[in-house]
């Protein structure tokens, strides 16, 4: 396959369309954190072949329900902006695949059902041995789009849902590391979906 662009937003580390640039594929990465808001990203020429979309969960992750009612309601309007922007570049560029992911929650509510789900350690099987162990655990993550479900190769969880346990806390570098896409899962999907 010749050389595409993928469309990589809401997406601060690049972990997920690393296996795209690692094979010399133009990712063009979209981030607050980076400087460029996926509400106010502008129009580019040419052909988009995939877009991800990885928005924000802090308004939709089932794991903070209990504190759905109390919260400003612009908080969850300004989450789904973020969804809105990005589903919005999918209907501009119509790309041959693309997916929306974000934990179990309450974004269904707005987009339907989701069309897969998966847990790291299902994916765990794609990494080299030493890195294994890393992705051996639990953390349900589902997705919504037009794309083809990636082969797993799962290995048992052994750390269970690591990503309480081990990064529970509400600063930004914990937020960071639970958003982390694994590495195991973004191989897998690269491969289905060149």
């Amino acid at each position: 396959m010749n050389n595409v662009r993928i469309l990589s937003l809401c997406d601060y580390s690049g972990r997920w369309p690393e296996p795209y640039r690692d094979a010399g594929h133009e990712v063009i990465q979209v981030d607050l954190k980076h400087g460029s808001d996926v509400r106010l990203f502008e129009h580019i020429k040419g052909e988009i072949h995939g877009v991800m979309c990885a928005p924000p969960c802090t308004e939709f992750a089932g794991s903070g329900a209990r504190w759905w009612a109390g919260k400003e309601p612009h908080l969850l309007t300004d989450g789904l902006a973020l969804v809105d922007a990005c589903l919005r570049a999918v209907a501009i560029y119509n790309p041959d695949w693309w997916v929306l992911e974000n934990p179990v929650g309450r974004l269904k509510r707005w987009l339907g059902p989701h069309t897969f789900t998966f847990n790291p350690n299902e994916y765990a099987g794609w990494l080299p041995d030493g890195e294994q162990e890393g992705e051996q655990y639990t953390k349900r993550t589902c997705l919504w789009g037009r794309f083809t479900s990636p082969e797993k190769k799962e290995l048992p969880a052994i750390h269970g849902s690591m990503m309480w346990a081990k990064y529970g806390g509400k600063s930004e570098r914990t937020k960071e590391a639970r958003s982390l896409t694994p590495r195991g899962f973004a191989r897998a999907f690269y491969k289905a979906n060149l």
